[in-house]
C-alpha cells in the first residue's frame, strides 16, 4: 500500500473524472455500433447491436426456397456474423485513441485511491470516537 498525501485528491479527482468522461464518450460510441452479416449468396441478411440483440433479420424472396434446416443454418450463421462484426468494431473503438496512460499510471492511482479509503474510514472512526465521548 503506498502512503496518501493530501495533494494527491486533486489529482485523483482529476483522473476520476477524466476516466468517467472517457467511459461515457466509448458508451456513446458503442451504444450506436450495428454489426452486420451474411449468408445463403446475400439471400440471408442480419443486423445484430454490440450488446448481440438481433436488430433486423432481412430473408429475401429466393431464401424461402430453401428448406427448414438450410434456412435455419442460414440465419444462424447471418447472426454469428453480425454479431462478429458487431465486436470487431467494439473492439476497434475500445483500442482506439483516448486509451492514453498520463503520468498517474493506473496502479499508482489504484494505490492511491486505497490509501485515501483508508485515510478516509480513519478519519470517520476518529470523528465516530469523539462524538460517542462528547458531553
Amino acid at each position: 500500500m503506498s502512503d496518501f498525501y493530501p495533494e494527491d485528491l486533486e489529482r485523483i479527482t482529476a483522473r476520476a473524472e477524466e476516466m468517467l468522461v472517457h467511459v461515457e464518450r466509448l458508451k456513446g460510441e458503442i451504444d450506436v455500433v450495428v454489426g452486420r452479416g451474411e449468408a445463403a449468396d446475400g439471400q440471408v441478411r442480419v443486423t445484430a447491436a454490440a450488446s448481440g440483440r438481433l436488430m433486423d433479420v432481412t430473408l429475401a424472396p429466393r431464401a424461402l426456397r430453401l428448406d427448414a434446416q438450410k434456412l435455419a443454418e442460414a440465419v444462424l450463421r447471418a447472426a454469428q456474423e453480425a454479431h462478429d462484426d458487431a465486436a470487431r468494431q467494439v473492439d476497434t473503438i475500445m483500442a482506439g485513441p483516448g486509451t492514453r496512460q498520463d503520468d498517474l499510471d493506473d496502479e499508482r492511482f489504484a494505490g492511491l485511491m486505497e490509501a485515501f479509503e483508508a485515510s478516509m474510514d480513519e478519519q470517520l472512526q476518529a470523528l465516530e470516537e469523539r462524538h460517542r465521548h462528547a458531553p
